[in-house]
């Protein structure tokens, strides 16, 4: 069964919600760790102490949503976003690094694909399930909710 995520759309400072719209796409911001395809945890955790001196509460906060994104998040798991009064439902792909996003200025280098089946409804239209799943203040959040009880109409 798929699960459901809620991301935020801000990856390296930049609000990029129309651009996730536009090109299919979700991602995360922490450029300058390389490509994360098939690292271990332990490595993870070391390329963020190294590139961005994390420790403690900040890194274990990069390091779970990181992991989240590129390792707990799978093929046809369900991702909510939102900007504002909108909310869009897709269809997460694999993780992909765009080698050519690496750096400090675009920070968009850690990508997966997304097939939006819902795009820029009204928050308002979903239930409560849905709103407490949105109020996680974390960059990628796995909901605890299924998508029955998430009732996201996909």
């Amino acid at each position: 069964m798929a699960h459901v995520f809620q991301m935020k759309t801000k990856p390296h400072g930049f609000q990029r919600y129309d651009e996730f719209i536009r090109d299919q796409v979700i991602g995360i911001g922490w450029p300058l760790i390389g490509n994360l395809d098939g690292i271990s945890k332990d490595e993870l955790r070391e390329r963020l102490r190294n590139v961005y001196h994390y420790s403690g509460a900040k890194l274990g906060n990069a390091l779970g949503a990181i992991w989240a994104f590129v390792h707990t998040m799978e093929q046809g798991d369900i991702v909510l976003v939102r900007n504002g009064a909108w909310l869009s439902i897709g269809i997460i792909g694999p993780y992909r690094y765009v080698k050519h996003l690496d750096n400090d200025i675009d920070g968009f280098c850690h990508q997966r694909s997304v097939e939006w089946k819902v795009m820029n409804e009204n928050v308002r239209l979903y239930n409560e399930n849905v709103h407490e799943t949105l109020r996680h203040r974390g960059v990628v959040t796995k909901s605890k909710y299924t998508v029955h009880e998430l009732q996201l109409g996909i």
